[in-house]
C-alpha cells in the first residue's frame, strides 16, 4: 500500500482565499490608520499657522495680505510674509499634498490662506470624519 502525502488542490485555495482575506483586511486597516494620522497632523499644523499669524498680527498690526493660494513653505505670499517677519522658521505643508495643488479642488490636499488684512481665512481638506466634529472634506478657520 501506498500513500501519498501531500494537499490537494481544494485545499490549497482554502488557504490562498484565507490569507487574501487577512491581508486585504490589514492592508484596509493601516490605509485607514494613515489617513486618520494625516487629519490629526493637519489639524495640528493648522493651529500652528494660527499661533504664526497671531505673531506677525501682533508685530505688524495686520495679517499678511494675499489672495487665496497653496501654502507651499517657502515662496507662497504666506510663508513669504510669515518666513520674513521671523514669525516661524518653517512653515508645514500638507503631508500628502504637499504645497501643489489648487485651493478647494476635489481631491487636492493643501493648506490654503486668504487675507485682506483685518482677518484671515485658512482652508484644509480632511480625508476622514476622525476629527470629532468635522467631517471629510474642505474646512475653514478664521481667527
Amino acid at each position: 500500500m501506498i500513500l501519498k502525502r501531500g494537499f490537494t488542490l481544494i485545499e490549497l485555495l482554502v488557504v490562498v482565499a484565507i490569507a487574501a482575506f487577512i491581508l486585504s483586511f490589514v492592508f484596509v486597516s493601516v490605509r485607514d490608520a494613515k489617513a486618520k494620522s494625516r487629519d490629526v497632523r493637519r489639524e495640528q499644523d493648522i493651529k500652528q499657522l494660527q499661533s504664526a499669524l497671531g505673531i506677525y498680527n501682533i508685530n505688524s498690526r495686520q495679517f499678511p495680505i494675499c489672495a487665496r493660494s497653496a501654502i507651499n513653505g517657502a515662496s507662497d505670499c504666506l510663508s513669504a510674509a510669515l518666513l520674513g517677519s521671523g514669525a516661524v522658521n518653517v512653515l508645514p505643508t500638507d503631508p500628502l499634498g504637499g504645497g501643489t495643488g489648487e485651493c478647494l479642488a476635489g481631491g487636492v490636499f493643501v493648506y490654503c490662506y486668504e487675507s485682506d488684512g483685518g482677518n484671515y481665512t485658512l482652508h484644509h481638506n480632511l480625508e476622514t470624519n476622525s476629527i470629532p466634529g468635522k467631517s471629510a472634506g474642505w474646512q475653514q478657520t478664521k481667527p
